[in-house]
């Protein structure tokens, strides 16, 4: 009997989400009304609760056009982060999962040329709220878990390069005024910053020394 109730409700999990993402991709269902639900259950300690809101997340980060669970990610990337330390392996392995899935996702939000890149998100009205990751980013590498702390300082680390990879002048260079005029032309030529860099830039200056007191 037990094994057909779990049949059965494994069953309808699978169609729930297929309901859930099929009505999203329609635009008939929104991000907004069901993720934040679903970041208030990754730091429910059951761990059952755990590992089916983690197949939810990356069932909405993996099939949701436009993956709008980015818009959210703040709310919650702290409790995934925290379930990559959690005592059972297969959180631990689901969470580790969705944090190498939508990590890429997330870097191509300021980049529209990268193959499986997003297109154009901000053209679909989406803001990641990059202060925020980043301040969360900051927090849990105080995690008492060693490998946490890699892995945040990794994302990290690549948010950072992908938002501030721009080549700067070496310390001490000088321009004479030909080398200035050519400089100033192609300044005026450089593609405008997406919302994202700006986010990412202007967020540093309270997070930075966060991470030096590491």
């Amino acid at each position: 009997m037990s094994l057909l109730v779990k049949s059965g409700a494994e069953l309808l999990d699978k169609k729930l989400k297929e309901v859930i993402v099929g009505a999203m991709n329609a635009g008939s269902f929104t991000a907004d009304a069901c993720v934040p639900v679903f970041a208030r259950f990754v730091y429910m300690r059951n761990k059952a609760t755990k590992r089916l809101t983690l197949t939810w997340l990356q069932e909405l980060a993996e099939k949701v056009i436009g993956c709008p669970i980015l818009e959210f990610l703040h709310l919650f990337l702290r409790g995934i982060f925290d379930m990559v330390a959690d005592p059972t392996l297969a959180i631990r392995q689901s969470a580790l999962a969705f944090l190498q899935s939508v990590l890429p996702k997330l870097l191509a939000v300021n980049n529209h040329v990268v193959e499986e890149a997003i297109d154009d998100m901000e053209s679909l009205g989406m803001k990641v709220d990059f202060d925020k990751i980043l301040q969360s980013l900051v927090t849990t590498m105080e995690h008492p878990d060693p490998f946490v702390r890699k892995v945040a300082m990794y994302w990290m680390s690549r948010i950072v390069k992908a938002h501030i990879g721009a080549k700067g002048e070496s310390a001490g260079s000088r321009l004479d005024e030909d080398e200035f005029d050519t400089k100033k032309e192609d300044d005026d030529d450089a593609p405008e910053l997406s919302a994202a860099t700006i986010s990412v830039r202007n967020s540093l200056p309270h997070v930075l020394p966060g991470v030096l007191l590491r």
